[in-house]
Order: C-alpha cells, then structure tokens, then sequence
C-alpha cells in the first residue's frame, strides 16, 4: 500500500509554530496554551509534532526553550537522509544488475549448447513468476493482451500489477484488458481498474474466464498453471508462434463477446443479466452455490443474493420451478 503523501500542518499546529517565531521562542505547553487560548494536551501534541518535523529545536543554553527553524532548513533536514537512502538503493539496483549481467554469456553458451528444448517453460513459484512478467512488460513495445480472473492465481499486489501496466502504458503500449463481471462489485479492483483506463486501456467485462493470462507483442504468453501438484503461484510461458497465436485468438474471441466497461459505471450496471444467464446455465450443470460463486469469481452470499432476484424475476417458489421457467424463456443455453 502506498504511504500518503503529508498533508499541510493543522491549524493549532501552525498557530503554535507561528507564536514561536513571533516571541522568537517559546516555553512550556502550559504558557503556550495560555496565550493562544488552547488545550494545554492539544498544544503539547503540536509541539511535538514541530519538533519531529524539526521545526523547533532547543534553544542553546536554554533547553528548556524552543526556538523556530526555517521550514527550508528543516525540510531540508528531515530529506537529506531519504535521498542517501534512495542513491543507495540505486546502487544496490545498479549491483546486481551488474552481477546477473556478468553471468549472461555462460547462461546462453549453456543454452545454445543443449539440445533444443520446448518452447515451454515452467515458472515454479512466484518469484519466477514476477521476474519473468517484469521482463516481458520491459520488452514489450506494441501490445498486451490480459485476462484477470477475479480471483487471482498470482500473488504480485494490485499496487506492483498497476506499477508495472501504467509504465507500458506511458510509453505507448497498447493494452486490452478482460475482467470478470464481479469485478465492477469489487471496490479494491474498481479503483485498479479505473486508474489503467484513465491512462489508455481498454477494458471489457464478461460472465466466466478462464485462467490468468498475459500475451507481450504476440511472441510471449503468460498462463497461470493451478493444479492439486503446482502451487497456485506457478505458471507457464510460451513461445512457441502457433501457441502464442492460438491465445491470442481465444482472447479475440472473449473480447468481441464481453460488455465494455467505463471508469464512470457502478457496480453490475449493464451486466445483471449476463450474471444471471450464466448462474442460471451453471446451476442447470448440476454445480452447486459454491461452485458457481468459484467459477464467477463472487463470494457465495453474493452469488445467493442473484439466486433470489432469479427467482423473483421468473417468479418461481423453486429452483426446480425457476429452471422449468428459464428453459421456456431462454435462460438456459441450448445444448
């Protein structure tokens, strides 16, 4: 989560800075509190937090006296050491870069000296995951093709997801991006959502996806790889042409299919009915409650709470009812 940024000084705050530099100093909280007509408790608060900000300083050869600093100086003060912390992190950055560098000649002499492999590679955990994604997105300079799931089999936060798409988005990259109806419910992923749209993607939403993927320029696919022996962090990249371009068309194919999603849209607007053809058809597959929540990506009292507006809609007493009635209306698919 990203640390908010300071806000400008509280008013008492202020009017306690502003006494110091009138009277050149000032004292205890008490004295202080009495010719601003303040709470003593709220004056000592806002001397400490001046303090902190070091804006007041001891007096020397008076401690018991606070005098007023400039806010430049200040400023200047409490900045100095963030900025030797950046410069080092650079460098720590610039290290290892270095160091992973020094090692690539040997990596390819090794892998021009294997005989040729699949041209798919297994991503183990998310550390392989992440490095591999943040590559790609470096790379990439044309296209991104993305389907998230509303419930993510990767573990990288909104926050390093949003970093990473708004930098391809700032260079020009064009992004296509399709979530899952439930997705316009989620706050937390509304606000994601709404931040790539502002700076260029285009979003669509739809019923039921399949697993995470993520195509870089039509050369490297992304997929989640869930299963009772992977981790739910793994995932496979592919390379291969006629695999990259076999996902791309079953995105094409999502996409022209999914409902266009706006910055300014609430909740399921436009997308109710979708919601509930879909539970309907999966309910009529024999899934039970919480399967069909799994598969829409919804909690289970949301998913129950469309159950009984399907009801209601079709006014039916039952689900066996309500199953007779959306066949007859065209609920449920046609097999």
């Amino acid at each position: 989560m990203q640390p908010e940024h300071p806000r400008a000084l509280d008013e008492d705050v202020a009017s306690v800075y502003f006494e110091a530099l009138h009277k050149g100093h000032i004292g205890t909280a008490y004295d202080v509190a009495k010719e601003l007509d303040l709470d003593p408790c709220i004056v000592k608060d806002a001397i400490d937090q001046l303090t902190q900000l070091h804006l007041l300083r001891p007096e020397p050869g008076h401690l018991s006296n606070l005098v007023p600093v400039n806010p430049e100086i200040a400023a200047a003060s409490l900045i100095s050491p963030m900025e030797t912390e950046i410069h080092h992190r650079r460098d720590l950055i610039t290290g290892i870069r270095t160091q992973m560098h020094s090692l690539m000649h040997g990596y390819d002499e090794a892998q021009r000296s294997k005989k040729p492999s699949s041209s798919i590679e297994a991503l183990p955990d998310e550390a392989a995951v992440r490095g591999s994604l943040h590559m790609a997105a470096e790379a990439c300079h044309r296209e991104v093709l993305s389907i998230e799931p509303s419930i993510p089999y990767w573990t990288a936060s909104l926050d390093d997801t949003l970093a990473r798409n708004l930098a391809m988005l700032e260079r020009g990259v064009s992004m296509r991006m399709l979530y899952q109806h439930s997705a316009r419910a989620d706050l937390p992923t509304r606000g994601h959502i709404k931040k790539l749209i502002a700076a260029g993607a285009s979003v669509r939403t739809t019923p039921q996806l399949p697993n995470h993927l993520v195509i870089f320029d039509g050369e490297i696919a992304f997929m989640s790889n869930p299963s009772e022996t992977e981790p739910a962090s793994s995932a496979v990249a592919a390379r291969d042409v006629a695999v990259v371009g076999f996902l791309a068309e079953i995105f094409e194919h999502l996409w022209n299919s999914a409902t266009p999603y706006s910055a300014s849209d609430m909740g399921y607007q436009g997308a109710t009915d979708e919601i509930h053809h879909a539970i309907v058809n999966l309910l009529a597959q024999g899934f039970t409650d919480e399967a069909v929540a799994r598969r829409l990506g919804m909690s289970v009292r949301t998913c129950r709470r469309h159950i009984g507006a399907l009801l209601q809609n079709l006014s039916a007493v039952s689900r066996f009812q309500a199953g007779i009635r959306a066949a007859t209306t065209g609920y449920v698919d046609a097999r």
